[in-house]
């Protein structure tokens, strides 16, 4: 058994740089409560707007562990604008709006996320309301959503738009959209385990089984909401049908929609589109949900990359997250496309970087006859308690993550009577005979492998691990073609006007910056981890090129 972490974080980890850029992004004037309300009721996407922001504030709040302004006052404002039916935009009645279900999947979710942060009883009222007039019947219309066909994506830009109507449905450019109301079905269900609930949970599931996602060119963004808000739900109900959908989704999208800096395509096919953060931050948070629930590595090896390369290079120095170029065999530049996606994206992506805080560590096999295992996920700087069968420990972690391999944690407190494991889960290229593994202090500690330790934690104790960390290649292409280069998890960009050839192997690349992972190469290139975007100014960033993909 897996028990996530969530636990609210001190100020020295809620206030790194990326995520007090995203806080002050969020209360921006263009947040402001009467234009995301004006906007969730007459615009294009019913409750969309304010949904995505009451998530992502809410979600920052219980991180930062205060709550911004206009948090409450978006809360308090909505009651105001329900329509007859208690949600937001049209009353429709003869077909169903997908624009609209997947606004109110945010908004459900918002809702509900914003009621365990402030004890809000009228936020959930208005939540439960919307799902069971407005997501609930969806299920009842489902055997009639007509399958989707590559080009009725043509017609939509950045912002999706509804192109149209069949079978009783208005159909959007975002196309299968429809399922992003799992969003707040899944969320209210973790709020009631109603059964109806959970039948429509189920019935959208069906859908994303019943057509090929990637001949209908279906969105990236709704493809992996459905799939992560699917895992979440197996690991609420232990139903397997929603696993194995998510697992089936999550593969489709590593073959067919990964970038080569970890970011996603818009559609399935579209390598002409453009990335969408708001899909790569589902794709991050069902990597996570996908290692907690299976244990495969790959997944948090996923999540890594992710994080630094593809989330990385999408938060501009405004805190904003912004779209940038397809990157793969062909298309090798890596490029802005649009510098704040602030009608989903910077919401969307603030929550990503709350979820990384969250997620630091997860205790694991609790319910198991041996010890509990406290899993290093997320390296980073802090100090976090974590909750034990045998009682609290409290660590203090300091990383050279992710430009090292070097990790300790020293117990600052701990109630524990009976032993733990700790666990360093170590990437696939980690040389495991290279790896230190050591533990020091007052209390009992045994080294059980690279990165593993069983341990009896006394207040002093040590624990650290260590790896080398340098440049290595990846292939990009299932041909060999080409390759990417790296250090450790950091993807490389060439930040001259042309990339040269790629070094015939790693030891071609001369390191100039250890602690900014800044290399050279042929003749004088200049490669550096394309993450660094975040750290420019913002004309740098709107001006950034840089060649990721290089021919073998």
């Amino acid at each position: 058994m897996t028990v996530p972490v969530t636990v609210p974080l001190p100020p020295e980890r809620a206030g790194d740089a990326r995520f007090g850029a995203s806080w002050r992004r969020l209360q921006a004037p263009d947040y402001d409560v009467e234009r995301v309300l004006h906007d969730g009721v007459t615009g294009d996407w019913p409750a969309d707007l304010p949904g995505r922001l009451v998530l992502g504030l809410s979600r920052l709040a219980a991180v930062a562990g205060r709550e911004p302004r206009q948090l409450r006052e978006l809360v308090d404002a909505l009651p105001g604008r329900l329509n007859a039916a208690g949600h937001l935009g049209p009353v429709h009645r003869d077909a169903a709006d997908e624009q609209q279900l997947a606004g109110h999947g945010w908004l459900v979710s918002g809702l509900l996320t914003y009621h365990r942060l402030a004890g809000d009883e009228r936020a959930r009222h208005i939540a439960l309301e919307i799902t069971r007039t407005l997501l609930l019947p969806v299920a009842a219309r489902l055997p009639g959503y007509p399958r989707r066909l590559p080009g009725d994506d043509t017609a939509g830009g950045a912002s999706g738009s509804l192109v149209a109507r069949g079978g009783g449905w208005l159909l959007s450019s975002d196309t299968y959209c429809v399922l992003i109301a799992l969003e707040g079905l899944v969320a209210a269900y973790a709020d009631t385990a109603d059964p109806a609930i959970a039948d429509a949970v189920e019935a959208l599931a069906a859908l994303a089984e019943r057509d090929d996602l990637v001949a209908a060119r279906a969105q990236l963004h709704a493809t992996l909401t459905a799939a992560r808000c699917l895992a979440d739900f197996h690991e609420l109900t232990g139903s397997p049908r929603p696993l194995a959908v998510a697992r089936r989704l999550y593969d489709t999208y590593a073959e067919h929609g990964r970038t080569a800096n970890a970011a996603t395509w818009n559609w399935f096919g579209r390598p002409d589109s453009w990335t969408e953060p708001c899909a790569v931050t589902d794709s991050l948070l069902l990597a996570l949900s996908l290692w907690r629930v299976t244990g495969e590595s790959r997944y948090l090896e996923d999540a890594h990359a992710v994080e630094h390369n593809g989330l990385g290079h999408a938060q501009k120095p405004h805190g904003g997250f912004g779209l940038d170029t397809v990157t793969g065999p062909g298309q090798p530049w890596l490029s802005n496309v649009h510098p704040d996606a602030a009608w989903c994206c910077t919401m969307r992506g603030a929550v990503a970087l709350a979820e990384l805080r969250e997620r630091t560590y997860q205790v694991r096999d609790v319910a198991g006859p041996g010890p509990a295992t406290v899993s290093v996920d997320l390296p980073r700087d802090g100090t976090t308690p974590l909750a034990l069968p045998g009682g609290e420990l409290v660590l203090r972690q300091r990383t050279g993550h992710p430009f090292t391999g070097a990790t300790s944690l020293e117990v600052v407190r701990s109630g524990l009577r009976g032993p733990v494991r700790i666990a360093f889960p170590l990437p696939s290229w980690a040389d495991r005979s290279a790896t230190v593994t050591t533990a020091t202090g007052p209390g009992q500690a045994r080294v059980e492998g690279p990165g593993l330790l069983l341990v009896a934690p006394a207040p002093g104790d040590r624990y650290t691990v260590d790896f080398p960390v340098g440049p290595r290649t990846v292939p990009a292409s299932g041909d060999g073609r080409h390759v990417t280069l790296r250090h450790g998890v950091l993807l490389l960009g060439a930040v001259a006007a042309d990339g040269g050839p790629a070094p015939r192997a790693p030891s071609d690349l001369a390191l100039t910056d250890p602690s900014r992972a800044r290399y050279r190469y042929a003749g004088g290139v200049r490669l550096a981890p394309v993450a660094e975007v975040f750290h420019g100014t913002e004309q740098e960033a709107a001006g950034y090129r840089a060649r990721v993909v290089f021919g073998a």
